[in-house]
């Protein structure tokens, strides 16, 4: 079967959050593996062909999945059959359709936050495959999701010294990189989305409700994607938070070069949705420009 939603992103925004609440609703199914990868990535062959590729970016990244996956064997014997199923065999329309399992009475989507910066030609192929998929899309500062994508690339869990340890340079030729950049380009990137998919299967989320009010955004969440949304769906680790990692705060230097770079997708974004959140993003924006605000920044 092909699934009826994804989460399409964006990085460092709660998709992992998402995951697993969404994993604690009756009425949802999602595969073993966060992050499917199927559509964003070449077809047809298996995972365990990047294990031979020269790049070694790519080489890495399937060595500390599969190694997470054994440990996850492990733990859960059963689980062998899908995990190998996932990792050995071409991946094909036929392969992604069987990775899905739902039960009568549940719906059942994928979550991969990569999924967001896709060009055309591959949404429009998920398009064909199944008009009527649902997309999740969770947003962030686009300046606080820079820094914290960079905390996490620089902590100990990459083998790295920390942020606070790394030369400024090096920190800034990360996050300048353009598929790094192109995460936080929330508006281009809806545009795509929009090309092919009405704005009524498209949801909209936001990371500071994760903070503010998890429970309503998951329940906002269920009851787009039709299934049951009363307070009794939501698990009682809604309020819990995955990641707890400390680091500095943003310098002030880094900050307003990324206001500098994003102030106009920022502004298209916040003219598009509307929201109290986007206004409070372009304000954050526009003030580490020294750019005078409007008096009513809705009417832009």
């Amino acid at each position: 079967m092909i699934p009826h939603f994804l989460v399409i992103g964006t990085q460092k925004s709660g998709t992992t959050w998402l995951d697993r609440n969404l994993r604690m609703h009756p009425e949802i199914w999602l595969p073993l593996e966060k992050e499917i990868h199927y559509f964003n990535l070449p077809k047809n062959i298996p995972f365990t062909f990047f294990l031979v590729t020269k790049n070694k970016e790519a080489r890495s990244w399937v060595i500390q999945r599969i190694k997470r996956a054994c440990q996850k064997v492990k733990e859960d014997p059963k689980t062998i059959f899908w995990y190998y199923f996932y990792y050995c065999l071409p991946r094909t329309k036929i392969w992604y359709s069987l990775l899905f399992h739902p039960k009568s009475g549940q719906v059942a989507g994928e979550v991969t936050p990569h999924y967001a910066v896709m060009p055309d030609r591959d949404i429009a192929s998920i398009r064909a495959l199944k008009p009527d998929m649902k997309m999740v899309y969770l947003l962030r500062n686009p300046i606080d999701r820079m820094w914290s994508h960079a905390a996490m690339q620089f902590s100990e869990k990459y083998k790295q010294q920390g942020i606070r340890n790394i030369d400024t340079q090096a920190i800034l030729d990360f996050l300048m990189k353009p598929n790094h950049l192109a995460h936080a380009r929330y508006h281009e990137n809806l545009m795509r989305w929009e090309k092919h998919f009405p704005r009524n299967q498209i949801f909209i989320g936001y990371f500071d409700e994760i903070s503010e009010n998890p429970d309503g955004l998951l329940i906002k969440t269920f009851q787009f994607l039709g299934v049951g949304c009363s307070s009794g769906c939501v698990s009682a680790r809604s309020k819990e938070k995955i990641y707890r990692g400390r680091y500095p705060e943003i310098p002030k230097e880094i900050a307003s070069m990324l206001a500098n770079v994003f102030i106009e997708d920022l502004e298209k974004l916040h003219q598009h949705l509307q929201s109290p959140y986007t206004q409070k993003w372009l304000a954050q924006c526009q003030a580490l420009l020294e750019v005078p605000k409007e008096e009513d920044s809705g009417s832009m």
